[in-house]
């Protein structure tokens, strides 16, 4: 068989000798002094070729262990050879002895001279390494030619603490009569050499090696193999290279010294060192080192320093230093819990910038969604840049981004109190982006429109009030749709990224509004073919219905309504009754504040106009094609319409600033008189009044949109506190509190004050009551 480490092993086939009928006795004295002269060769000069085969050492190894044997000399232990020598027993034992007394007195003898001779510190690793290589390659031929021997140590049941293997037997006796009386030599040789290594002198690697490899042979009878390397190497090893960084790393950043020129130099210094560490450990080190050499080197150079290196990294992310920023991230991630204080900066940082940026523009942003969602895509940009190319993506930078953007979108100069205002600002840029004929939506490409609506979500995804988004969100789509001023492609894919990240019941209401829309192209068809041959639908103005669902749609029915000219409201009279025809126990209510329409002007000189306006301006203007030149009065025409004062006046007054009408008192409205301007003029044949009038009502829905969340509010907070009192039938006030709490933060984060006032509602309702002790509820219904 062959060897390691170049030693010359004759190569032959073991084999077990096969019994004969007659067997000759085996003087046991004289076998063994032709074994014990071989073995002396092979452990002085193992890469001489043997002179005989280990075939042949084997068969005499077995022999003395199994054959009737004669001249034995001595005793085992307390036991007479004589008493069991007829039987073989004792042979083995015998063997194994005088081999171990013959591997002590070789060390003692021949190796120990060697070595203990050796002068200065380094040629006694040279001397050492040269003597244990030649006795580990002849310990592995010994090794095999006493294999028979190994496996009587195998199958013994006697003493099985003080027998081992050959080759475990030789390391032995090394460890005990050669190492052991050398290893402070040994060790402090070893640690004078790796530290001239680290001061960048040249040594040889090979023998630091070896050394340390032959230390860690010498645990091959524990039962923690490493366990005798690391108490004789790797202990005193990892103390001496804590001493040496620590008085290196005090120079580095002595007292006195600039910090902020110094700490940039001492990071590439760590990293440096941190790598040769780490080839020191591939090229001598056992692996076993690892975890302690470098949990030792980071509580150095890196734990003991991680606050001044974070003071002054503040100024390396001022200053957009991104190789700093980037060591600093390296070392940090070495070291256990060393990256959640820099999470916690970054997070700080995001939500103070974000404070920072969004006050600055809280005049324009408060009156342009597209500024204020911008800025926050502005900042929210900046760091996911950071957290991809400075931090590699960590999961704790993926939380620190979402985190401190979740603290600024809900909380700034105009968040002030809450994230609604956030909410209702992002729906209302999501608007712009998704009407077509917006300035935003026109600037932008489809691809830049689709990548914009992705951002949407991302923002959307950390607000902390979705359900002001859902509802100002419908609000917005209901008008496009109503308008036709929507991209059906778009639409869809927007209300897709939605329920993506809410489910199926966020958007439920918003692909109905879409059903609907689709229902009523189907039933205007359907009118016109069934209502067409009537006078008022031939000969009146064409007209579009749309059938709204009431629970879908935002808008309500409302309390009043103004009288609309006789020619629109015989075509309304005509649907109605074809859609009670239809749809049997259904009832339509108009919503002339959300319809518009287009008017001819016929009287102007220079051209004909179309004028784009809403059902209360059209019922104004209609209103002079039955009167005088001379005009018509404020009571006239609140008689006509029978609008409301302030709706009136709205309609009335825009109609005078684009100059369609003339006023003959502006200083008191309710005192003048109204009539037709004929000499009309406008740049564009196409003239829009109904964008005026939409700007009006906008406020009007945004006040109704925020009463109409509050009112949601209540609900879903009695719907919890109910849901969980039914389950549980008792609870203390603090818990229900704070479960509720839980519950609802998803779609809403409501305040202790909110659910204590809802609990109230409920006790008076007789859903819940008070426990004797006043410290908890009883639920009743």
């Amino acid at each position: 068989m062959s060897g390691g480490g170049g030693v010359f092993i004759q190569t032959e086939t073991i084999s077990r000798p096969r019994p004969s009928l007659k067997t000759r006795p085996v003087d046991f004295h004289r076998s063994w002094e032709s074994l014990r002269d071989a073995m002396a060769k092979v452990l002085t000069d193992p890469l001489k070729p043997p002179e005989v085969g280990i075939n042949t050492h084997y068969h005499t190894v077995y022999q003395l262990c199994t054959s009737q044997c004669v001249n034995l000399h001595g005793s085992i232990g307390d036991v007479p050879l004589a008493s069991e020598s007829q039987e073989g027993k004792a042979q083995p034992w015998l063997l194994y002895q005088r081999l171990k007394a013959f591997l002590i007195d070789f060390i003692d003898t021949k190796a120990w001279g060697v070595v203990g001779q050796s002068r200065p510190q380094t040629d006694i690793l040279v001397c050492y390494l040269e003597q244990w290589k030649n006795f580990k390659m002849g310990m592995d031929f010994i090794h095999s030619a006493f294999h028979f021997m190994n496996q009587w140590v195998r199958s013994s049941q006697e003493r099985p603490g003080d027998i081992f293997e050959v080759r475990t037997l030789g390391y032995i006796c090394w460890k005990e009569h050669l190492y052991m009386k050398f290893k402070t030599s040994i060790i402090k040789a070893l640690l004078e050499l790796i530290q001239a290594d680290r001061m960048g002198e040249v040594v040889d690697h090979s023998l630091l090696k070896g050394v340390i490899q032959s230390i860690v042979a010498l645990g091959v009878d524990l039962r923690i193999p490493t366990q005798f390397y690391s108490e004789q190497f790797e202990a005193r090893f990892i103390r001496a290279t804590e001493e040496f960084y620590a008085k290196e790393v005090a120079e580095k950043l002595g007292a006195g010294a600039d910090q902020t020129l110094v700490l940039p130099d001492y990071m590439i210094h760590s990293e440096k060192r941190l790598e040769e560490e780490h080839r020191r450990l591939q090229q001598y080190l056992d692996k076993s080192t690892e975890k302690e050499l470098m949990k030792t080197l980071i509580k150095v150079m890196i734990d003991a320093h991680i606050n001044t290196l974070l003071e002054a990294s503040q100024e390396w992310f001022d200053d957009d230093r991104i190789p700093e920023q980037k060591r600093l991230f390296r070392l940090l991630e070495k070291s256990d819990g060393g990256l959640e204080p820099l999470r916690k900066l970054i997070e700080d940082r995001i939500d103070a910038e974000g404070k920072a940026t969004i006050l600055k523009v809280k005049t324009e942003a408060l009156k342009d969604p597209c500024v204020y969602v911008e800025m926050i895509l502005q900042v929210y940009k900046k760091y996911a840049v950071m957290v991809k190319e400075i931090f590699q993506d960590h999961e704790h930078f993926k939380a620190a981004l979402e985190k401190g953007c979740k603290r600024f979108i809900n909380k700034n100069a105009i968040a002030t109190t809450s994230g609604a205002k956030s909410a209702d600002l992002l729906a209302k840029y999501a608007h712009m982006l998704l009407k077509p004929s917006s300035k935003v939506a026109k600037t932008r490409t489809e691809e830049e429109l689709d990548e914009t609506l992705g951002e949407v979500l991302t923002i959307f995804s950390l607000l902390e009030d979705i359900d002001v988004f859902q509802r100002v969100y419908r609000d917005k789509l209901s008008q496009r749709l109503i308008h036709n001023t929507y991209s059906q492609e778009h639409e869809t894919i927007m209300i897709g990224k939605l329920k993506s990240v809410c489910g199926y019941e966020y958007t439920y209401k918003l692909q109905r509004m879409f059903t609907d829309m689709g229902t009523s192209r189907d039933m205007n068809k359907e009118f016109l073919d069934a209502m067409g041959h009537m006078e008022a639908i031939r000969d009146g103005p064409a007209m579009t219905v749309n059938v709204l669902t009431s629970v879908s749609w935002p808008q309500t029915a409302p309390k009043y309504n103004f009288a609309v000219p006789p020619v629109i409201q015989s075509c309304l009279d005509c649907f109605t009754e074809f859609y009670k025809q239809k749809h049997q126990g259904r009832s339509l209510s108009w919503l002339h504040t959300q319809s518009n329409g287009i008017l001819k002007t016929t009287y102007t000189a220079s051209k004909t106009y179309e004028l784009q306006v809403s059902t209360q301006q059209a019922t104004i203007l209609l209103a002079f094609n039955d009167v005088a030149v001379s005009g018509i009065s404020w009571d006239e025409m609140l008689n006509t319409t029978r609008m409301q004062d302030k709706e009136l006046e709205f309609g009335l007054s825009v109609l005078t600033k684009f100059k369609l009408l003339n006023n003959d008192n502006p200083a008191d409205m309710k005192k003048a008189k109204f009539s037709i301007n004929e000499a009309f003029q406008a740049m564009n044949r196409k003239v829009l009044l109904y964008n005026a009038q939409h700007k009006e009502g906008q406020q009007t829905d945004d006040v109704i949109a925020i009463k109409a969340v509050a009112e949601d509010r209540k609900y879903s907070i009695q719907a919890a506190i109910v849901r969980l009192m039914k389950s549980r039938k008792t609870m203390s006030h603090t818990t229900l509190v704070t479960d509720v709490i839980a519950q609802l933060q998803g779609t809403f984060k409501p305040t202790n004050t909110d659910v204590k006032k809802n609990i109230e509602n409920l006790i008076e309702k007789d859903y819940l009551e008070r426990t004797p002790d006043g410290k908890s509820y009883k639920y009743l219904a």
